[in-house]
């Protein structure tokens, strides 16, 4: 039903009761059978790892969700905006892995992290929804419908970034609506932490992180309406990513 919606551009109000997952974990298991469905996964996406993110979703924690290879967009990439209802756009920190995190190693603590990791990616999302109201969806529900999942646009990879120094790192949204300003602590405090928030839940459903993939960890700055035109996420001297919008 939700890949169907998905794919259709067609929204639901809710799963029926008998299909709806009423903890994490069962909307976690859910999201799994879309990897069937939609075809390579190529990293994951983390939602709500700030305040206004959980309270414009309606939860207390962050969520997981999966990226998909043929919803990234190369940079330049023209998108038409009209169909996406969540209507926003977000400058994330990213991280491309350059060793394995699997469930049998876990818990991870932060030396864990930081070896594992590799490129540090520029990173856009335009996140989406197939329910109604998202906001009234409920967490489970939401990790159903791959949290949130949409498009992303990934920058050039830079290997020589300092990761103590992430969440000093001022990132600024342009669109043709406005211009925002965020930082590396704005995702859960160090974009090194969400990694790890990452690592762990993922873990916890038997699940784990795979050198290759990619991970974007959160909104550390995003516009509501950007209008048309050019989108960017300039992160100084770790690179800037771009596209635009019908």
């Amino acid at each position: 039903m939700l890949w169907e919606a998905w794919t259709e551009g067609r929204t639901l109000t809710g799963l029926p009761a008998e299909l709806r997952p009423l903890e994490i974990r069962e909307g976690y298991a859910v999201q799994a059978e879309l990897d069937k469905l939609v075809g390579r996964r190529v990293g994951w996406k983390i939602a709500a790892t700030g305040a206004g993110g959980q309270a414009a979703l309606g939860v207390e924690h962050p969520l997981a969700g999966p990226l998909f290879e043929q919803f990234s967009l190369a940079p330049g990439h023209v998108l038409d905006f009209a169909p996406i209802r969540m209507r926003t756009v977000e400058a994330e920190f990213g991280f491309a892995m350059a060793h394995d995190l699997p469930p049998t190693r876990a818990p991870f603590d932060r030396a864990a992290i930081l070896a594992a990791l590799g490129a540090f990616v520029p990173a856009i999302e335009i996140p989406n929804t197939r329910y109604d109201d998202h906001r009234s969806a409920g967490g489970p529900q939401l990790v159903a419908d791959a949290a949130c999942a949409g498009f992303f646009v990934l920058g050039k990879p830079v290997t020589d970034y300092d990761p103590a120094a992430l969440p000093a790192v001022e990132v600024t949204l342009t669109t043709s609506s406005a211009s925002g300003t965020g930082s590396g602590a704005k995702v859960l405090g160090d974009p090194v932490e969400a990694v790890r928030w990452l690592a762990n839940a993922l873990a916890a459903q038997d699940r784990g992180l795979s050198a290759g993939e990619l991970v974007i960890t959160g909104s550390a700055i995003a516009t509501r309406d950007p209008g048309s035109g050019p989108v960017v996420a300039d992160f100084g001297d770790l690179g800037s990513v771009r596209f635009e919008l019908l």
